[in-house]
């Protein structure tokens, strides 16, 4: 069969999305849980009471904040697992180390586990670039990685940096991300800052009182946390998603 000259074209944008789609679903980074994953995650959870069938919001916060206080004593050490390697559940059991980026898989991981809905947030400022664009493609900006998980009462921010942070008020009640960076951009023009239960660690704070960005579903910008370990940014699209719906 002889090609028309007008269907070329066609063809050829058709080749190139089919192997955009196999490249990105070959660099998407996979967060379901593995065989390992299911071995070594019970370690974590030794000395923390299951969650009843029916727990009651109180119990959620209680459990979120026993798992989060299990992997920061876990992985004490401020030190991240090395590029172009596994940060698994696992790896940060024996490595006994991670930064913001490793705890926090270990932590979603966990939660998912245990029945709750994660999301993997990046966070990026944007007070010296004043543009979101310029905050993605800048190396040196000030950036974070963090995690929400899905409460009886909303999407509650779970830290895994020093110190055992979740982002309740003084209602006891969940801040989303996406409220508090309405807060920090001035979108609700900054009348009422959020009363919170207790305050986050100070290097976290100094993000989130100042404007940024948030990317759900970006592990990390140079491709590097996750297999195959090559220049292609390290993304879950499913979680991606979620930035055009919340």
């Amino acid at each position: 069969m002889r090609l028309n000259r007008k269907s070329i074209p066609l063809l050829a944008t058709g080749v190139a999305f089919i192997l955009l789609a196999l490249t990105l679903n070959y660099h998407a980074v996979d967060n379901s849980l593995s065989a390992e994953d299911k071995q070594y995650i019970p370690k974590y959870l030794q000395g923390i009471a299951p969650l009843p069938q029916q727990p009651t919001y109180t119990q959620e916060l209680a459990f979120i904040n026993s798992v989060q206080r299990s992997v920061l004593a876990i992985a004490p050490e401020n030190q991240g697992i090395p590029f172009g390697q596994p940060r698994e559940p696992m790896d940060l059991y024996t490595e006994k180390k991670g930064l913001c980026f490793d705890r926090s898989r270990a932590l979603e991981k966990i939660l998912r586990y245990s029945g709750f809905k994660t999301r993997h947030v990046a966070i990026y400022s944007t007070q010296d670039t004043h543009s979101a664009i310029k905050s993605l493609l800048t190396p040196e900006v000030m950036s974070h990685a963090t995690t929400e998980v899905l409460t009886q009462k909303g999407w509650l921010v779970v830290e895994a940096y020093l110190t055992p942070w979740v982002s309740i008020d003084k209602n006891h009640d969940p801040v989303s991300l996406r409220e508090i960076q309405s807060f920090a951009n001035g979108e609700k023009g900054r009348m009422s800052p959020i009363a919170w239960d207790t305050k986050p660690h100070p290097a976290i704070l100094k993000i989130l009182e100042s404007p940024f960005i948030i990317v759900y579903g970006l592990y990390s910008r140079h491709g590097y946390f996750y297999p195959p370990y090559d220049f292609i940014p390290d993304i879950n699209y499913a979680e991606l998603i979620q930035n055009w719906r919340y």
